[in-house]
């Protein structure tokens, strides 16, 4: 009987293969045994798969066309083999140190403490809760992050058992990103799902990358100077509002628009 994998390192790609080799790199580099790499591709180019497919890769999961990030992670999640997964963008890097707080993040997750540990964030979360000297447990609410509590998840890198999906449900499909992502957001933050963040980044954004989220609306950016405070405060009681109204088995924003539906 083979070994059983430990860590599955799922990476989501479409039409980045310079950057997912980048990505593949420097999980590479890590000091870690039994553990495989899976890409879970969105219907790129022939000429893209092509290349990705000559990769240093364990799995590669394929979509017969396009169906956005959602059903990418759903149809790579299902491939995993591993007891863990660690999930991570092809626009991202893994810090090589990241093997330093691995058996913290095993023990936390096996103990329960936390069902999710991430590696990185684009906000500062001024209230969190110690938990080990490398790991931090984000509040379920707290006054100090009031403009970021809906942001406890976050498609940015992180770690979690196969087994988190059985029980807190997978991403809805057919959505675009930043719905998908927002929909998923509010969803964990209404459960009793508890999420970690270590204390120190571990997972970087690859410079210059260019972000498919970007284009999916079709709308033109706004270059009109815009008041950030007051925009964050108004995202945040418009977050504070779907929390209110979102419905567990409906799954469904009522202020967002979802750019993959007509």
């Amino acid at each position: 009987m083979g070994q059983t994998i430990q860590i599955s390192f799922l990476i989501t790609h479409f039409n980045r293969p310079s950057d997912l080799a980048l990505c593949i790199d420097a999980i590479k580099k890590i000091p870690i045994s039994n553990y495989e790499i899976v890409v879970s591709d969105d219907g790129s180019t022939i000429e893209n798969i092509e290349r990705i497919q000559s990769y240093e890769i364990d799995q590669i999961v394929l979509a017969p066309f396009n169906q956005g990030l959602a059903a990418n992670i759903n149809k790579g999640l299902k491939a995993c083999r591993g007891k863990y997964i660690i999930y991570c963008q092809e626009d991202f890097v893994l810090d090589v140190e990241i093997n330093t707080v691995l058996p913290e993040c095993f023990e936390l997750l096996e103990n329960k403490k936390v069902d999710m540990i991430r590696f990185t964030s684009n906000f500062y979360f001024k209230k969190i809760i110690p938990l080990t000297l490398t790991i931090s447990r984000i509040p379920k609410f707290s006054f100090r992050n009031f403009l970021y509590n809906y942001y406890q998840y976050s498609d940015h890198p992180f770690i979690t058992k196969k087994s988190f999906y059985v029980k807190y449900g997978y991403y809805q499909e057919e959505t675009s990103g930043r719905y998908g992502e927002t929909e998923y957001a509010i969803r964990i933050l209404k459960s009793n799902a508890k999420i970690g963040i270590t204390n120190q980044f571990m997972a970087f954004s690859i410079a210059g990358s260019q972000s498919v989220l970007a284009n999916e609306s079709n709308k033109k950016q706004n270059r009109k100077l815009i008041n950030k405070s007051l925009l964050k405060i108004a995202r945040a009681f418009r977050l504070y509002l779907e929390c209110a109204l979102y419905e567990n088995s409906k799954r469904g924003l009522k202020t967002y628009k979802n750019f993959r539906k007509n």
